[in-house]
């Protein structure tokens, strides 16, 4: 194994067992680490300048594509601006419908600005008295649909509505990006591409051109396929400069809702027939649908442009422009994948590649010839070393030059002399090598235990010492609060009985003050108008309930303190009978305020006798488990508490519905400082000492739990210590 394990690792290093291989492998990295760190640095400033390029270009393209939208957007303003302004001097009286035919202007507006899909004249109440009778092709709309709408209101299409409440009181309106009810029902367009299903309103408000009063409303409803062409030509224009992944993509004033998308429903084939992938970005939001997050806060900060990566993996590079209408406040975007952007830098990256090879092989090929003339001689030398390390020692190495070869030659005859008279010693020295392997094991061993041993000793000293101190002084300010607060309360609960006793005597000294029959009937009825006044009989059924009420707290304050009192007196010192229903009852009036109005005690005692114990450490384990019973509830809930007895022992049962604990934890809950709750909220001793007190008793504590269930803790204990003790 041994000789196997050798001829592994030699022929696993054969590389570096040659003085040709090392120089051929010195050279190699002083020739390459030039070349590679310029290829390096070429490569990184390559990269970082075609990035920045692209950054430049893509925002300076979405600049232009947001400044060719906000001119579409102008020009379409003035254009309503101008047919509103025309009309009523063409159309005189324009709430009369029947006295003109508006249809050749409209059609011929719809016919010269191909960009819209309809336009539309209210008078002054919302009535439709104008309206395009083809589409924006040419194609007459069908005569029912038509006359469905004309001189009708048009509130059955709120959108529209909105524009004419907006207008009619003398302002510019318009409508953002939206799908009109109106252009559903007159164009068939739910199979064309969804960009032309979608619209841009505006209003503007008709004025007789001689007192300006307001007689109607123009609104424009234009096709937000026209501005899905000025991006899609953005697109065109990319993949002529090579970058097929690159498009323009346009979003709303929220910087969150994708308005105008290269991937979108019912779009065609592009020129090369490739299919557009099946996937709707229209509506679409960025953070919600695709957790762009960081692209959305780079759209609110203005950033002009900005790399992110889509969840699938794919890198973009951004330019970001807004369009400068404020009102419609849209943001273009043009965007490339990062591995369409540094395809050239992969490109550079294999020349660079090949190069470096091709100047590896040839430093290779150089150092080769130079380093097989070296190496001969040396050759020589390991053959000989080889046979002196195989344990002949008369073997001489021969020396035929006085170089740098020679001298280690010389070196090699030294050592195979030295070495000859080292074995001898060797041999002496391995005989006792094992003894006195032996004996440092066994001594080391001893050790390990001693220190394991201390160990324990220690840690058991450290959780009795935190106990001592804690009962200590939890005694102190428990006696110290308790002698405080029982002073004051004498006086309280002490004089309730005279309060109730003279109360009374005064009710009874009134009401025989007035029956004296010498009281007239003006004393009585001025005594009886001032007793309404005052609700004397109000205070006098309201008064006894008072000083029950004070009575009753004052009665509970005394009990609290007197088992305070009794906590802070018990000796942990000594063996005494213990109640252990009695101990349960003042754990739980001493921790009232962990579960009142949100836990519900079910006391289910049974008949057991007193238990000889240490009262002090006993009532620490009922307050420790009741503790961590109350804390696993959250919120609302239940806490069982059983007693029983039999055999000699006395079994105390807590159970809980609480989160229950892990099964990986349920090994764990008794180790000192081992807890699941936060920092800060434990110390991870509760359950440890409780568990040494246990034990102290003779004693047993069991646990079983299932998680987001609860727990049961029942604690058995012997009813007799004299063993114990």
């Amino acid at each position: 194994m041994i000789r196997r394990d050798g001829a592994s690792q030699k022929s696993q290093f054969v590389l570096f067992h040659s003085v040709r291989n090392k120089l051929l492998i010195l050279m190699i990295g002083l020739s390459l680490l030039p070349l590679a760190g310029m290829s390096l640095f070429s490569y990184w400033i390559g990269k970082k300048q075609i990035q920045e390029r692209i950054n430049l270009s893509l925002g300076k393209m979405a600049q232009d594509t947001a400044d060719k939208v906000d001119l579409m957007l102008r020009g379409k303003k003035e254009d309503i601006r101008s047919m509103a302004a025309t009309y009523p001097f063409i159309y005189k009286e324009s709430s009369d419908p029947s006295r003109f035919n508006s249809e050749p202007l409209l059609n011929n507006y719809c016919f010269n600005y191909d960009s819209y899909d309809l336009l539309i004249i209210l008078d002054s109440i919302g009535r439709v008295i104008g309206i395009n009778t083809i589409d924006r092709d040419g194609i007459p709309f069908p005569e029912d649909k038509l006359k469905s709408i004309l001189g009708k209101n048009i509130s059955k299409f709120p959108e529209e509505l909105e524009l004419f409440q907006s207008s009619v009181t003398g302002h510019s309106y318009h409508h953002d990006w939206y799908q009109s009810g109106l252009v559903k029902y007159l164009y068939d367009n739910q199979k064309e591409d969804i960009s032309l299903q979608r619209s841009v309103a505006l209003s503007e408000p008709i004025r007789d051109p001689m007192d300006q009063k307001i007689t109607g409303v123009w609104i424009n409803i234009l096709n937000w396929g026209y501005f899905q062409n000025i991006l899609d030509s953005v697109e065109m224009d990319l993949a002529n400069q090579g970058l097929r992944t690159g498009y323009a993509f346009m979003v709303a004033k929220d910087a969150n809702t994708y308005i105008g998308h290269k991937y979108r429903s019912n779009r065609k084939y592009d020129e090369s027939g490739r299919s557009l992938r099946n996937q709707n970005y229209y509506g679409t939001k960025l953070v919600e649908d695709y957790q762009l997050t960081d692209l959305h806060r780079a759209i609110l900060n203005r950033e002009r442009d900005y790399s992110y990566r889509l969840p699938g993996g794919v890198g973009k590079i951004s330019g970001l422009a807004p369009i400068d209408d404020t009102f419609f406040g849209w943001i273009v975007g043009v965007e490339v994948d990062q591995v369409d952007v540094f395809k050239p830098i992969k490109i550079l990256s294999y020349w660079l590649f090949g190069a470096t090879f091709l100047l590896a092989s040839l430093v290779v090929l150089f150092t080769y010839c130079i380093a097989e003339g070296i190496t001969v001689p040396v050759k020589t030398l390991i053959r000989s070393a080889l046979t002196i390390a195989q344990g002949n020692f008369k073997e001489r190495v021969p020396i035929r030059s006085s170089d740098e070869v020679g001298i280690l030659a010389s070196a090699f005859n030294e050592m195979a002399q030295a070495l000859s008279v080292r074995e001898t010693q060797l041999q002496d020295l391995n005989r006792n090598l094992e003894s006195m392997v032996h004996d440092r094991t066994m001594e080391l061993e001893n050790s390990h235990e001693a220190l394991k041993r201390a160990y324990l000793d220690l840690q058991s000293a450290q959780e009795q010492l935190i106990q001592t101190e804690k009962m200590a002084s939890l005694g102190q300010l428990v006696a110290g609060i308790a002698h405080e607060i029982k002073n004051p309360l004498n006086f309280i609960y002490g004089n309730t009985g005279f309060l109730a006793d003279y109360t009374q005597k005064l009710q009874g000294l009134l009401e025989a003050f007035e029956s004296f029959p010498s009281l007239s009937d003006q004393d009585r009825a001025e005594l009886e108008h001032l007793k309404k006044s005052v609700h004397y009989s109000f205070i006098k059924d309201d008064l006894r309930t008072l000083i029950d009420n004070f009575t009753e707290g004052a009665r509970r304050i005394n009990m609290i303190v007197s088992d305070l009192r009794a906590f802070s007196r018990m000796d942990t010192d000594r063996i005494s009978e213990v109640d252990v229903h009695a101990s349960l009852e003042m754990s739980l009036n001493l921790m009232r305020n962990q579960y009142k109005n949100r836990i519900e005690i079910h006391k289910e005692y049974g008949d057991i006798p007193k238990i000889q114990g240490y009262s002090g450490k006993l009532n620490q384990i009922f307050m420790n488990l009741l503790s961590n019973a109350f804390q696993a509830v959250q919120g609302k809930g239940d806490v069982w508490i059983r007693t029983r007895s039999g055999d000699g022992v006395v079994e105390i049962e807590i159970e809980d519905n609480g989160i229950g604990i892990p099964k990986e934890n349920l090994k764990r809950i008794f180790e000192p400082f081992f807890s699941t709750k936060p920092v800060g909220q434990g110390t991870g001793l509760g359950l440890s000492i409780s568990y040494g007190i246990i034990e102290q008793h003779r004693g047993k504590i069991h646990v079983t739990s299932v998680p987001q269930k609860g727990s049961t803790f029942v604690v058995r204990l012997p009813i007799f210590q004299e063993k114990a003790e």
